[in-house]
């Protein structure tokens, strides 16, 4: 019974812990009312702190920025996902992030669950690939 009571304790205050550190977190973040959503698109929790960041620089939270000085198009939504990801070309057809089963068209973008699952599919990619999945935003 001790035992069992001493185990409840240590994951009670594990969560007391994880919680302050999420409040800090929030408190820092710039972007804070997507972290939510970034979570439900794949993004661990480990992320958010860089995520938040990379939000802000790319899009100032906003999740219909367009930048069309980028190119292939331009970069849209919260992340900034540059149109590359979803026009065809020889290796994907239909476009990178619909052969991933994301979005159909590159409006899709400015929609935040789509663009945070987009984004998120293409920093597992670039982490498989190059060993760094925050490369495509230009953070090491």
């Amino acid at each position: 019974m001790r035992a069992i009571l001493m185990i409840l304790l240590i994951a009670s205050s594990s969560q007391v812990a994880d919680r302050a550190e999420e409040r800090a977190i929030r408190r820092e973040a710039k972007c804070p009312e997507w972290h939510t959503e970034a979570l439900r698109a794949g993004w661990e929790p480990q992320h958010l702190v860089r995520l938040d960041a990379i939000l802000w620089r790319e899009s100032r939270c906003a999740p219909t920025a367009f930048n069309a000085k980028d190119p292939n198009g331009g970069s849209a939504g919260l992340s900034q996902i540059n149109y590359f990801w979803c026009l065809p070309n020889r290796y994907s057809p239909t476009g990178w992030l619909q052969s991933q089963g994301i979005l159909t068209e590159c409006a899709e973008l400015f929609e935040p669950a789509t663009n945070l699952r987009a984004a998120r599919a293409i920093h597992r990619y670039s982490e498989e690939r190059n060993g760094n999945g925050w490369q495509p935003w230009a953070v090491g």
